[in-house]
C-alpha cells in the first residue's frame, strides 16, 4: 500500500447519532438523563420531525437522535460510544441514575480504566468511561494484548 502524507486530519468528534424507536419518548429521557440543550430539529420530507440535535453539556460534541424504528430494534444491546468522565464522575453517575430509578451495571475495572454502563429506553448500552493510565499498562504488558481479571497490585474498585 502507497503511502500518503496526511494532511486531511481530524480534529475531534462533531455528533454521535442514536437512532430511536419513538422521538417524543426518547427526547424526554435523553434530556432527563443528559441535560441535553436543543440545537436542531430535522424535518423529513413529509414535514414530520423525525430528527433532533443537541448540545452535550461539558463537551464539543452534538447528540443527535433520529427516529428509525427498524435500525433502533436492530441496535438494541449494542454499545457503539463511550462518553468520557472520569473515577469521581462515575460516582456521581450513579447517584444521578439512581435518583432517576435508571437501572445500571456497577462500577467496573475495564481495559483502560473504569466504566459503568446503563441501557436507553430502546435497549442501546450507554457507556461512561473513567480513563486510568495505570490500567491498560498492567493489563496489557508489553506487547498490548489486554488480558481481563485481577491485577497485581490493585484494589477492586
Amino acid at each position: 500500500m502507497k503511502e500518503t502524507v496526511m494532511d486531511a486530519a481530524v480534529s475531534g468528534v462533531h455528533h454521535v447519532k442514536i437512532w430511536v424507536k419513538d422521538l417524543a419518548r426518547s427526547h424526554a429521557w435523553y434530556e432527563q438523563v443528559f441535560r441535553l440543550r436543543l440545537r436542531t430539529r430535522f424535518e423529513d420530507g413529509d414535514g414530520v420531525v423525525r430528527g433532533m440535535a443537541f448540545d452535550l453539556p461539558g463537551t464539543d460534541v452534538q447528540l443527535a437522535l433520529r427516529e428509525d424504528p427498524v435500525l433502533a430494534t436492530a441496535l438494541s444491546g449494542a454499545d457503539p460510544f463511550a462518553l468520557q468522565t472520569t473515577r469521581e464522575g462515575l460516582d456521581a453517575w450513579t447517584a444521578h441514575l439512581d435518583a432517576l430509578g435508571i437501572p445500571h451495571s456497577p462500577v467496573i475495572r475495564a481495559s483502560a480504566g473504569h466504566a459503568m454502563g446503563f441501557p436507553d429506553p430502546d435497549g442501546l448500552q450507554i457507556r461512561l468511561y473513567a480513563p486510568d493510565d495505570e490500567i491498560p499498562a498492567a493489563q496489557t504488558g508489553p506487547e498490548r494484548v489486554y488480558r481481563p481479571g485481577p491485577l497485581p497490585g490493585f484494589a477492586r474498585g
